[in-house]
């Protein structure tokens, strides 16, 4: 008879609803030297087949309402002039190369997503040099905080003839989706000013993420790599951001620490694809120009990383140049079966190069999750200790979740996995009616002695 549910004098039952079972596909290896990669398939550039080619770097992916889009950073419509953070609409994801430009000018170049303000528009028109002009590049992306609402953190560039390139600092835009336009174009609110300098961390510009209910941004300062947060509600305002100091958010930003060093650009996502210990996982490429697809995996958002080389990226027009903007796309592959889709970009006249990774994969395996929220701290111990020696013992696997009081048993078949569970079943019993057993006679010997004690002070009393 199953422990669960049955009667027990001394105290609480164990509760019937604290296991959930379940079954996962192969995933992904991570071993001691990282990743296992099977395979890489380059399937091309980005664009459809009937639209202009137009070289274009970053490449970027985000979801609004649905919706998949590309971003990408300085666009050379060919003759048509220089336009930069343009957009691209996926209609379909089973083809994630299949990407339309959202509107054109009369020219033909592409219209940028965020626009000059007037005192930008003034700015050049008073420069000395009429090539001048100003970029704004978002590499971290475009974050959805709630249905068909959006924020990047873009760079804003000032770029001058000869190759001058002068960084204003990181401003902010909310972009929402147009629900009167059944073509999905997007609209752009920039906020007034700007939010982060050249001498801070440029916090979403290197890579953001929504998490629960807020925003993690991640910014580069030199060569390192820091971590801030927000209320989803609250990204535009500054006052309410939290920076990570390597043990805690805090409200001041110069007490942020580095959580990663050495990376040009990168992107950090949530994934099964090595499965629920390591639920973070990070692309990007490094300052070295070496062309190098790095890919990481942690089992906390702040990490720490563990980051190794995966591949190195070629070009298809100029094979040998560096390749850079290494990013991910996990809606364009099944992390179940150990794929990716990820992207690089061959400079110009290239563009941003598609490819699919596949890794080896562990066997599918069967999984019990232990849910010990209820149980009394002695009693989540105690069977943490069960599992363990459960684990060094049979063909079954043990892990702590991230989540506080849980654990999960592994096996290749489901009858190991239930056999582990009665295992853990009977003890968790055990040590609860233990518990309730002790916690019993503690009462009894407690009121043993205050009856004692009462008969002593009475006959005290008396004999006064």
């Amino acid at each position: 008879m199953s422990i669960f549910g049955s009667p027990n004098r001394y105290g609480p039952q164990v509760p019937s609803d604290i296991v959930q079972r379940g079954y996962d596909d192969g995933l992904a290896k991570w071993v001691t030297n990282g990743p296992c990669l099977d395979h890489v398939q380059v399937l091309g550039y980005v664009n459809a087949p009937d639209e202009p080619f137009f070289s274009r770097d970053i490449g970027r992916s985000f979801q609004l309402s649905g919706r998949t889009y590309y971003l990408f950073g300085d666009t050379f419509c060919n003759d048509a002039g220089i336009s930069n953070n343009t957009v691209q609409l996926v209609p379909d994801r089973n083809r994630p190369k299949n990407a339309y430009y959202l509107q054109r000018d009369r020219k033909g170049c592409v219209v940028p997503l965020i626009g000059l303000n007037s005192d930008e528009q003034k700015f050049l028109k008073a420069a000395a040099n009429e090539k001048t002009r100003i970029a704004f590049w978002c590499f971290g992306g475009i974050v959805e905080v709630t249905p068909g609402i959006g924020w990047t953190w873009y760079q804003k560039h000032i770029i001058s003839p000869g190759g001058h390139d002068e960084l204003s600092g990181v401003g902010i835009a909310r972009i929402s989706h147009n629900k009167s336009s059944l073509s999905g174009e997007l609209s752009c609110a920039r906020m007034p000013g700007l939010m982060f300098g050249p001498g801070q961390p440029l916090f979403g510009s290197f890579s953001a993420l929504v998490e629960d209910d807020r925003v993690y941004l991640w910014g580069q300062q030199d060569t390192d790599v820091f971590l801030a947060r927000v209320r989803k509600e609250h990204c535009h305002q500054l006052f309410q951001y939290e920076f990570w100091n390597g043990s805690a958010y805090v409200s001041e930003m110069e007490k942020a620490m580095p959580v990663l060093q050495d990376f040009q650009q990168g992107q950090v996502f949530k994934s099964e694809l090595f499965g629920f210990r390591l639920p973070w996982v990070f692309v990007g490429v490094t300052k070295w120009a070496d062309s190098m697809v790095m890919i990481g995996a942690a089992s906390s958002i702040e990490g720490p990383w563990d980051i190794r080389p995966l591949f190195r990226a070629e070009g298809i027009i100029k094979r040998e140049a560096y390749q850079y903007c290494m990013y991910a796309h996990p809606w364009g592959a099944n992390a179940r079966q150990g794929q990716l889709l990820v992207s690089w970009c061959d400079p110009w006249p290239g563009g941003v190069i598609l490819a699919k990774v596949t890794f080896d994969t562990h066997p599918g395996t069967h999984w019990a999750t232990i849910a010990l929220e209820s149980c009394s701290e002695q009693v989540a111990y105690s069977v943490a200790n069960r599992a363990a020696e459960i684990s060094r013992s049979s063909n079954l696997r043990f892990a702590e979740l991230a989540n506080p009081r849980r654990l999960r048993l592994f096996g290749t078949d489901e009858r190991a996995v239930e056999g582990g569970l009665n295992m853990m079943r009977h003890h968790m019993g055990l040590v609860i009616k233990d518990e309730a057993s002790q916690a019993h006679m503690g009462r009894r010997r407690g009121s043993s002695l205050t009856g004692f004690l009462a008969k002593v002070f009475s006959r005290v009393g008396r004999e006064l």
